[in-house]
């Protein structure tokens, strides 16, 4: 009987043993609100503002960016902002709607990566045709020590496409100025 009696007192041991060693070791997690959040936050408005100096300071110096483009050829930060100029000298004004149109989150992955996403309303106007275009924009980025080292950005460019064929064809047909054609309708 006292064979049986060790075995009685070790298996609650054993059992306890086993419940703590099964516990769910994975770091996934998820937040609303982290300095990794506002970082991008910042980093929206500094884009609006054009504060080209300090958008770049929130990227590594070495920073992959696949902006409507699959994980190959990525572009550099120095890049990006060249291309955002580019984008940005055709609008009389532009910028994110307002915070309530705007979606801002970040994971950390099972393997511990910190990712922060934003959804969120560009909107702007082209200098030339006085066109109004909305465009979603999703921005996803992997973080670093505190700093955006890959980001993928993705929006609709269809706008800015419109925008050159509105542009040529007025130029073409020489339509004068109080002619307005929205390549939008």
């Amino acid at each position: 009987m006292i064979p049986n009696m060790k075995k009685l007192i070790a298996f609650p041991f054993i059992l306890l043993l086993l419940l703590t060693s099964c516990k769910d070791t994975s770091k996934n997690y998820f937040t609303e609100a982290s300095p990794e959040i506002e970082t991008m936050r910042q980093m929206i408005k500094d884009y609006e503002a054009g504060n080209w100096e300090s958008y770049m300071s929130h990227y590594v110096e070495d920073a992959k960016m696949y902006h409507n483009r699959v994980n190959s050829n990525p572009r550099s930060i120095q890049e990006a902002v060249e291309e955002h100029k580019n984008v940005l000298s055709q609008m009389r004004s532009y910028g994110y709607s307002t915070t309530e149109n705007q979606t801002v989150e970040m994971i950390i992955d099972s393997k511990g990566t910190t990712w922060v996403s934003f959804w969120g309303v560009w909107t702007g106007t082209f200098a030339k045709s006085e066109n109004t275009a909305e465009i979603i924009v999703h921005i996803t980025s992997r973080f670093v020590d505190g700093k955006i080292d890959q980001e993928h950005m993705y929006w609709d460019s269809a706008p800015f496409v419109l925008e050159r064929i509105w542009v040529e064809n007025k130029i073409e047909n020489k339509l004068t100025d109080g002619e307005k054609i929205n390549p939008a309708q």
